[in-house]
């Protein structure tokens, strides 16, 4: 596989199949504020295969991999013919069920392995009496190691993106990161963005420790008041995380028909 060196290359990926006039599927989104740390790491490759470009961001222990092509059937025949030498995961973005997609992946060697789905609220979701509480704080690049280690600790990384250590810098430099501190350790935190009128939670966290103290709700309900103005709001859950799933919908939030399947192809 060759090195991707640039945003205007993807984009010529894309320009490519489409010239193609025989349909087009991707699982790629570009994203301004991760993808090009990707290139300059040098760890997001490309292979060109018929009417498919496959896309690889190499991790420390397994990859994810991305499609631009003509169609599912074209995924199926370039992914089944490269051997991946780590373990590969791929993300199924659809509305609805998406068996057809993955029928064709699951043909390629893949196998399913957990499934989130997008939850949303729409109109105004902040009280009036929202305030940034007293104990809440933007988060510094003295909290970013604590961060990175509770990340990795309690998320699951092949199924939940998790952010580089210069992601979680750049969503510190934007003031998008706020935190809960008892001294020096980290109680809790919430990464979020605000994208003109839509707010995006990213990462939310109390420490096990600090739990059943109010920790999670002042961090949400201290983001929310930030973006008050937003009129539409949402987050992406894992679909068996009943708590998770609960607590957002006491403050709101409906369950929508989008849904991203994520499937493995374990190393031999």
């Amino acid at each position: 596989m060759d090195k991707i060196l640039s945003s205007e290359q993807i984009q010529g990926f894309v320009s490519e199949i489409r010239s193609l006039r025989q349909g087009f599927v991707s699982n790629f989104y570009w994203d301004s504020n991760k993808h090009p740390y990707w290139i300059a790491e040098e760890n997001f490759f490309y292979l060109r295969k018929d009417a498919c470009v496959l896309m690889l961001h190499q991790k420390e222990d397994f990859c994810n991999l991305f499609y631009i092509a003509t169609d599912m059937m074209a995924v199926r025949n370039a992914s089944a013919s490269v051997s991946f030498e780590t373990t590969c995961i791929v993300d199924v973005v659809c509305r609805g069920g998406g068996e057809e997609d993955m029928t064709h992946l699951l043909h390629a060697g893949f196998s399913p392995y957990q499934h989130l789905f997008r939850m949303s609220h729409v109109g105004l979701l902040a009280d009036e009496s929202w305030k940034m509480d007293p104990k809440v704080a933007f988060g510094t690049s003295e909290d970013i190691d604590q961060m990175n280690v509770a990340l990795k600790k309690n998320f699951d990384p092949l199924s939940e993106q998790l952010p580089s250590v210069d992601e979680l810098r750049d969503y510190v430099e934007r003031k998008q990161v706020l935190v809960i501190k008892d001294d020096l350790n980290l109680c809790g935190f919430i990464i979020f963005e605000v994208t003109g009128m839509t707010w995006y939670l990213r990462y939310w966290f109390t420490s096990p420790v600090y739990r059943n103290q109010g920790i999670g709700a002042k961090l949400l309900k201290s983001s929310l008041s930030l973006a008050k103005e937003t009129k539409r709001q949402m987050l992406w859950v894992i679909s068996d995380n009943d708590n998770a799933i609960k607590r957002y919908e006491h403050y709101g939030f409906n369950r929508e028909l989008m849904n991203d399947y994520v499937l493995i192809k374990r190393d031999i």
